[in-house]
């Protein structure tokens, strides 16, 4: 018989919704049990392409005798923490606290408010490897609940102390870093760039060791720090994990699209679930690469990313689905892996040519003797990479006919807020016409069916029905989103949504504790079942909605002149830039946004003839910190801007109130704006 689950739309509630588990959702009635029964509650957090949650649920919850354990000892709460990402922020901030590492599926005993007195991950069903079996877990934990209640409300009193601590800690640097940004200079992006591309991995790429993440934020800072003065390492380290990542088996070399991360240094072997805010982020940094390089296979990734989201990741409604699964008939990787003859069979002839250029060997570099598939040899002459991009597209045809992994069907707004922003860069830079009309289905999604109220934005789309209110990164990803559509359309209406967004961001997110600027998870309006509020002041695998929220204030207050919010971000940037600078990889997108308040342009483009190649020109070149002026803007930056005598339109370069002598000539424009791009150049 179905749980409680099978009235929610989670597709990862929904695939316990048949498990002997007794599941609640998040919500009023588990709790009101825990307290009427003076039970222990159990929650798991997970994902619905999370392959360690599809085992845990395998193992155990699928499990009749251990789920009548946790029938009788727990009232148990199932959560999706793409759905709740304030749920799992306080949950993983509090195994940290107790000195653990987090991951999921996320395993927390709580007491019957929530609070939790002891925490892990995925637990096997039996003891195995010296580790503890879960039903073992279960009954010591219940019964350090009945018998040792002071153990529990010391714990919970501890990890709700460590979890103040921890907020405490990131206001601590920022009172040490106060000032104004008068006292900043490119010394701090400088230096933050520096030390990111020394941790870098020289010879393939990318941040670390094993495994490795795309880590877009910190990735991205290298790009910007790479245009500075002393920038060359920096530049270099951000354009080899490009190619690197783009040859390797993360990328899906037949359909499109990057998997999570490599279980490898080399970006080989992947775990092969495909995140929509990972691939959002890199359509945005692929498109930089193109700029900086005009290299045909930054294009290429950037068409066949853009193809696989419109062909399998589009909801009818308009909005992004959330990710796709990294298993497929129970086996991670399994569809995406081939052998010599499984080729073979596909290409006949061709076979051996493809299988040397893509690494398909009978050892095979994966399980059972497979391989995945990674670009090995150099680019060919150009009828030579014809054939092989023919072989992929026949590859590509039979691989359809394989059991594809699931796809998490819902629609974030927050990370279709990040694919908005990728598309419109991709489109830019590289002329894309499908990113572009991807991207208009995307806003008018956003705009049409999850905005709501006066400046109010909906997070989870599913099935025709959209709820939750949203937390900052939806407020802020969507709002950033918005003000880049303004800028690639001219339409006011875009700019004055976003703008709107952000004002309920700072009525509704933004507070100050003791003197130091502070923005929360969730908003001060939203239930208030949480035992903790959790800030928002760290990049994780998406942008902190903190520093992405201060991007969008910046640009409000340098071209539309809206004092509030370039006052709040100026006092934010300056007091927290000293420990951002000293942690970039965890903090670089507020250092971007520093980047954005500091050494800001601001282009007007007039009216008249040859202006599409003005804004061409402007695209296509590598300015980080551009901001393209509408009407908008404020009076100061576009009064006596004209058109030439003859009619044809003019490009003004500002920084603050100080505007470049005007030109008409493309090339002369990307003089202007800094970039020695080749794609610029030619633009």
């Amino acid at each position: 018989m179905a749980n409680r689950l099978a009235g929610e739309t989670s597709p990862y509630l929904l695939q316990h919704a048949e498990n002997p588990v007794d599941w609640y959702p998040w919500g009023d009635e588990a709790f009101a049990r825990a307290r009427a029964e003076d039970r222990p509650i159990f929650l798991s957090i997970g994902y619905a392409a999370c392959h360690w949650c599809h085992v845990m649920a395998h193992e155990s919850f699928e499990n009749p005798e251990i789920a009548a354990l946790m029938n009788s000892l727990f009232v148990n709460v199932k959560v999706d923490r793409e759905e709740r990402p304030d749920v799992d922020a306080v949950y993983m901030n509090a195994i940290h606290v107790m000195g653990e590492h987090g991951g999921w599926p996320l395993s927390a005993f709580c007491d019957a408010g929530g609070a939790p007195y002891y925490l892990g991950t995925y637990y096997p069903p039996d003891d195995k490897h010296g580790r503890p079996g879960f039903g073992r877990v279960l009954k010591t934990m219940a019964e350090v609940f009945r018998e040792k209640r002071e153990q529990v409300e010391q714990n919970t009193s501890a990890v709700l102390e460590g979890l103040r601590r921890m907020d405490e800690h990131f206001r601590r640097h920022a009172e040490r870093g106060g000032g104004t940004l008068a006292d900043l200079d490119q010394g701090t992006l400088i230096a933050a760039g520096r030390q990111l591309a020394q941790t870098c991995d020289p010879h393939n790429g990318g941040f670390g060791s094993r495994p490795k993440f795309p880590s877009s934020s910190a990735h991205d800072l290298l790009g910007r720090a790479g245009r500075l003065p002393f920038g060359k390492p920096a530049r270099e380290a951000f354009l080899l994990q490009c190619e690197h990542m783009a040859a390797g088996g993360i990328y899906d070399h037949l359909g499109g699209g990057f998997a999570r991360y490599s279980v490898d240094e080399r970006w080989l072997v992947p775990h092969f679930e495909k995140m929509l805010y990972d691939n959002g982020q890199l359509l945005s940094i692929y498109g930089d690469a193109f700029a900086m390089t005009g290299a045909a296979r930054h294009a290429e990734v950037i068409e066949e990313t853009v193809a696989w989201l419109e062909r399998e990741m589009l909801d009818p409604a308009g909005g992004l689905f959330a990710s796709q699964d990294a298993d497929s008939e129970g086996e991670e990787g399994k569809f995406y892996a081939w052998t010599p003859a499984e080729v073979a069979e596909v290409l006949g002839g061709d076979a051996d040519s493809f299988c040397r250029a893509y690494g398909v060997t009978e050892q095979g570099n994966f399980e059972h003797g497979a391989s995945v598939l990674s670009r090995v040899t150099e680019a060919g002459e150009p009828a030579e990479e014809a054939a092989l991009a023919a072989m992929r597209r026949t590859m590509f045809e039979a691989r359809r006919a394989r059991i594809a992994p699931a796809t998490d069907t819902k629609v974030l707004s927050s990370w279709n807020g990040l694919a908005l922003s990728g598309l419109l860069r991709a489109h830019q830079a590289t002329g894309s016409a499908t990113a572009r009309r991807l991207a208009g289905r995307v806003a008018d999604f956003l705009a049409g069916v999850m905005l709501h109220g006066e400046g109010r934005i909906w997070r989870v789309y599913k099935d025709g029905r959209a709820r939750m209110d949203g937390t900052i990164d939806d407020y802020a990803m969507v709002a950033r989103g918005f003000l880049a559509m303004a800028e690639a359309t001219g339409d006011q209406v875009w700019w004055q949504r976003g703008a709107a967004l952000v004002g309920s961001i700072i009525e509704r997110f933004y507070g100050e504790e003791g003197g130091v600027g502070v923005f929360y998870l969730p908003a001060s309006d939203s239930e208030d079942r949480l035992v903790h509020r959790p800030e928002s002041n760290q990049d994780g695998a998406m942008p902190s909605g903190s520093a992405v929220a201060l991007e969008c204030m910046v640009l409000l207050g340098r071209v539309a002149g809206d004092g509030r919010a370039m006052e709040i971000a100026e006092r934010y940037l300056a007091a927290r830039a000293g420990a951002a600078a000293s942690q970039p990889y965890s903090a670089a997108r507020l250092l971007a946004a520093l980047d954005l308040a500091m050494d800001g342009v601001e282009l007007v483009v007039t009216e008249g003839a040859g202006r599409a190649a003005l804004d061409q020109a402007a695209g296509r070149a590598y300015a980080p910190t551009l901001a393209r002026v509408g009407p908008w803007a404020q009076e100061s930056l576009l009064a006596g801007k004209t058109a030439t005598a003859d009619g044809r339109a003019q490009a003004y370069v500002c920084r603050g109130q100080t505007c470049s002598a005007p030109v008409s000539d493309p090339a002369a424009l990307v003089a202007l704006l800094g970039s020695g791009g080749a794609a610029a150049a030619a633009g």
